[in-house]
Parts: structure tokens; sequence; C-alpha cells
């Protein structure tokens, strides 16, 4: 009977030092759907932000086709150019005259807003702030009317942002307009064409 004893034992210790070599841990298919799902996340998080910056191009896009349409019905409509109207105080009460040569000075640019606004055409007297950032002005160069798209004097889109921006424009309007693309400081003002 000792021999039954001994060999249960010997049988129950070698259980025991199996187990010692035994390590518990992942599976490899446990390992692969962990990479999986985190090459997932990783790659919404990249889509999501250029859908993001897709958006925010094609804000500002409409927002120029909108000053674009307003500015056309303003000269249609009153027979004058926003800014540069010398009867504007006459026909809005609260809009500053401009010089009314159809050149604008500097004066006039600033004005162009208030005129579109107080002829009911935008929303804001101020316009509003580019989905992108920086600031809409209107610059009168090349005997043409322009809209500035930047940050002060900086620029404010890569040229990636630049060159999609300058594509989602034309997309919108339907046919090819003239837009600048300065860059200075390695990032890019956009000027286009209004009038």
């Amino acid at each position: 009977m000792k021999k039954k004893k001994t060999a249960m034992m010997l049988k129950n210790d070698c259980k025991v030092s199996l187990k010692k070599f035994v390590i518990d841990g992942f599976s490899l298919i446990e390992m692969a759907m962990v990479l999986l799902v985190i090459g997932i996340i990783a790659g919404s998080i990249f889509k999501g932000k250029d859908i993001v910056e897709s958006a925010q191009i094609r804000s500002v896009a409409n927002d120029i086709e909108c000053l674009r349409v307003a500015y056309n019905n303003y000269v249609v409509t009153y027979n004058a150019l926003p800014g540069n109207d010398k009867t504007a105080s006459s026909k809005f009460a609260g809009a500053g005259n401009g010089s009314g040569n159809s050149q604008y000075s500097e004066e006039d640019t600033k004005k162009v807003f208030s005129h579109l606004y107080y002829a009911g055409l935008i929303n804001s007297p101020t316009f509003k702030t580019p989905k992108i950032g920086g600031t809409y002005s209107f610059v009168y160069e090349d005997d043409q009317l322009k809209l500035k798209i930047s940050n002060g004097t900086k620029g404010i889109l890569n040229k990636k942002q630049a060159s999609l921006l300058k594509a989602k424009i034309e997309e919108i309007i339907g046919q090819e307009i003239n837009i600048e693309i300065k860059e200075e400081e390695q990032k890019c003002i956009v000027i286009v064409g209004i009038s």
C-alpha cells in the first residue's frame, strides 16, 4: 500500500510542478483583436480631423459665395457699389456714405459690410468669423474689390488648405474665379475677387 501512496504523491507532485511552468497571458488572437481596435480608433481620429477641416473649408467657401451674391444684389438693387455708395445714409438709417466715385478708398472698403447689412443682405455689420480662423476684410486692388481672409497681416492656411479652399469655391460657384494665394511666414492669405 505504501507504493500506491508514493505513486499518488508523485503524481500529485508532478501536477503541481507542471502548473509552475504554465504562464497565464493573452493569446495571439486576443492580441490581434486589441491591435485591430487600436488601429480603428487611431484611423478614425485622423479621418475625423480631415472631415472637420473639410467642413471648415466648405463653410468658408459658402461664406464667400454668400458675400458675392450679396454684393451683386446690392449693385443691381441700388445701382451703386456697397461701401462706395454716396447715398447710403439716405437709404439706410445708420449707414455712412461712401465716396461714390467707383474707386474704393480704404474707408470705402471698411463700409462694405455695413452697407450690405443695412440693405438686409447679410446678418451682421461685421459679418462673421471664418471657421478656419482669422477675419474677413475687403481690399481694393487692381481696380477690383476683393475679399481677404487672413489673421491681420499673417496668413492662416497652409498651402494644402488654401488649394482645397480654391477648389471648393470654384465647385460651389461653378466657374473659375480670381483667387490669389499669398504665402507669408509659411501660411497663406487668400484673396478672392468679389466684383
